[in-house]
């Protein structure tokens, strides 16, 4: 095990104990780390522009701990690009709902998304809804914070049904021979 391997473990058994702080402790806590999280991403951002495409690459390969740190704070990587990405995998889902999502913005680990159709309409599903979407970002975008959702003013609609066909009358041709007649 590595140096950086103990200290990944040390900060877990960390993480562990704030749990048990009562919830006042906690939360203050949180946003402490919270704070020393955006000037870190921030920093590592303009370390990143810095850098260049090949310098961030070259850093990367070179040392597991850089490459984990980029990874974590998405350094390089065009957030909104892969935040449309993740979603790929879910859009299906909503739109078997009658709903769909948007990016709109992605920046320092938040994407700012709405949801239209069904998904903003209904609270039962919408609720599921979200989860499903910030599931997918937190799987599928590198350094994902938080979800911030902007609704859609459009009125909600229902899944979509089967496609249905309008029956006509059959006639039956005069003296038995060409097209059918429509009345």
């Amino acid at each position: 095990m590595s140096a950086f391997d103990d200290l990944l473990d040390d900060l877990e058994r960390r993480l562990a104990e704030v749990q048990e702080l009562d919830p006042a402790a906690r939360a203050s806590v949180f946003s402490m780390l919270d704070g020393v999280d955006a000037l870190h991403r921030h920093a590592l951002e303009r370390l990143g522009a810095l850098l260049g495409p090949e310098g961030r690459e070259r850093l990367r390969a070179g040392d597991p701990a850089v490459a984990w740190l980029f990874e974590a704070y998405a350094v390089g990587v065009d957030e909104r690009a892969a935040a449309e990405a993740a979603l790929e995998a879910v859009r299906p889902y909503l739109h078997s709902h009658g709903g769909d999502v948007a990016v709109v913005d992605a920046h320092g680990g938040v994407v700012r998304v709405r949801l239209s159709g069904a998904c903003s309409g209904c609270t039962a599903s919408t609720v599921t809804l979200r989860r499903g979407v910030e599931e997918a970002l937190r799987e599928g975008l590198p350094g994902f914070a938080a979800m911030e959702v902007e609704e859609d003013l459009a009125p909600a609609h229902p899944p979509p049904g089967p496609t249905l066909l309008q029956i006509e009358s059959y006639v039956p041709p005069a003296g038995g021979s060409g097209p059918p007649r429509v009345p």
